[in-house]
């Protein structure tokens, strides 16, 4: 029940915020095919280790999850597709005043990979790249995401778990041939890339890490996606708000993913009807 699974989730993340010290975190479940909302967990941190629930937790921007939806806009252009290669070089790059380096930069960066790879890696390198020839202006960029329904000064946890629901249902945001191959790419990610600490050996699942830093030093880990893969059913969103490094978006947020989905799959009705 509805019941069940709030109070699962809510534990599950607990515990982890604990173990990581967290300020506070937040986990929302969605029903793909009505779009409903199961479960809406929030949490902070009171004292030491107390997390108490929180209505009015910061919606906090989440563009550390926008990696596939620039993605997905660009295949729409029709100039790229997942399988073409970019090179990210050493992992640090320099274009119109502005300097993007890939977390990995220190290790000497990923070089020539499929923009696949890219997503799977967390390239932001690839992903600034792919959108540079698929729309040559950042407005060419805006105006189609606009045209998706995607507005980036307001997205939020909610929003961004909307939009990945809507990936997950075929909804309307793309063309369902460029919908399928980014998920296809979401399932890679788990499979082959940083995703995989989200990976189960109960039902498949898709979906996309991402890390935000804020102003202030602190981080943002999350993780969204979706199960299963095939037919999807839920989809979730897990984002969690922690001080200093070390900030790792798999093992953080996509370890309560994991954690969620596999009470899901064990006691949900659904599941057992199979």
């Amino acid at each position: 029940s509805e019941m069940c699974i709030r109070d699962r989730a809510t534990t599950i993340l607990e515990n982890k915020l604990s173990e990581l010290n967290a300020l506070s975190g937040q986990a929302i479940i969605m029903e793909v095919q009505t779009g409903q909302i199961k479960a809406m967990v929030g949490l902070e941190r009171k004292d030491s280790a107390i997390y108490q629930p929180s209505e009015n937790l910061p919606q906090t921007q989440t563009l550390g999850l926008i990696q596939p939806l620039s993605i997905l806009a660009a295949l729409e252009t029709g100039k790229v597709k997942l399988s073409d290669t970019v090179n990210v070089g050493n992992g640090i790059y320099s274009d119109n005043g502005i300097e993007i380096k890939d977390h990995n930069w220190q290790k000497g960066g990923y070089g020539t990979i499929t923009i696949q790879q890219g997503l799977a890696v967390s390239s932001e390198i690839a992903v600034y790249k792919t959108i540079d020839k698929a729309f040559g202006s950042e407005q060419a960029y805006k105006a189609q995401l606009n045209k998706m329904g995607i507005n980036l000064d307001s997205l939020n946890t909610l929003k961004m778990l909307t939009l990945y629901n809507d990936i997950a249902k075929n909804g309307n945001i793309a063309s369902k041939a460029n919908t399928d191959s980014l998920k296809q790419a979401l399932k890679y990610v788990v499979t082959d890339g940083l995703g995989q600490t989200a990976k189960s050996e109960k039902v498949q699942v898709a979906g996309k890490t991402g890390t935000l830093q804020l102003k202030n030093g602190s981080y943002i880990v999350e993780f969204c996606g979706y199960f299963p893969t095939n037919v999807p059913q839920y989809s979730i969103i897990v984002s969690i708000h922690k001080e200093r490094l070390p900030a790792s978006s798999g093992l953080m947020a996509g370890d309560v993913f994991r954690q969620i989905t596999e009470y899901i799959s064990t006691y949900n009705k659904y599941f057992n009807s199979k």
